[in-house]
């Protein structure tokens, strides 16, 4: 089960402890080198921090909480067993992610014994929920703009959904958004565009990113 890689004693992260001038990705980087090298810790950091991340990301892509929590602890477990495998150099979240949505979709290809091409156009997840806190609304204290935002999301397709929750919720790059959806940094553009156009018709206090 998740929870036997889940350090529950000591505090913040697995009891990593760095210098105060210590960028981020330099942890990022001192961490995963550690993992490669056999280190459980550096694995039992890795999860704590991104844990919730891959839950909240997993469940964009299915509500099925159990299929969720089997690919995230599968996702760890071959993260540890081939540990010596890995690159040396990697973004650990933006690893995290597309690893996790390429085992979500091929456990849903191969239950609904669906093709790719099918899966890229099925609504799989048809009650697809994003939180209207997306930093794309100018005054978002207004209930009714948030509302409004909410609807118009859910009229998105299925992918242009998932497209802008990566962008405006996790905040990633165009680049890393292709990487995780198997998209082309074009593809990536158009579709997020034709999202924000498709936003901005009913939501006119949205601004373009």
């Amino acid at each position: 089960m998740i929870s036997t890689l889940h350090k529950t004693e000591g505090s913040g992260y697995s009891g990593f402890i760095f210098k105060h001038d210590v960028s981020e990705t330099e942890r990022e980087q001192i961490v995963w080198s550690s993992l490669r090298q056999g280190n459980r810790k550096a694995l039992d950091y890795i999860f704590e921090k991104y844990i919730r991340l891959l839950y909240a990301y997993g469940n964009k892509i299915s509500k099925d909480y159990g299929l969720i929590e089997d690919c995230i602890q599968d996702l760890f477990v071959e993260l540890w067993n081939k540990r010596e495998l890995l690159a040396e150099s990697v973004h650990i979240k933006f690893y995290l992610m597309k690893s996790l949505r390429r085992r979500v979709v091929r456990r849903l290809m191969n239950e609904s014994r669906l093709s790719t091409e099918q899966l890229h156009e099925h609504d799989y997840e048809n009650n697809l929920e994003f939180s209207a806190e997306f930093h794309i609304i100018q005054e978002q204290s207004f209930q009714e703009q948030r509302q409004q935002l909410t609807e118009a999301i859910a009229q998105l397709s299925t992918r242009q959904r998932e497209a802008v929750y990566l962008k405006f919720y996790e905040q990633l790059s165009y680049e890393e958004i292709a990487g995780i959806m198997n998209l082309t940094v074009k593809s990536a553009y158009k579709l997020i565009g034709k999202a924000i156009d498709s936003l901005r018709k009913t939501c006119h206090y949205i601004v373009r990113s």
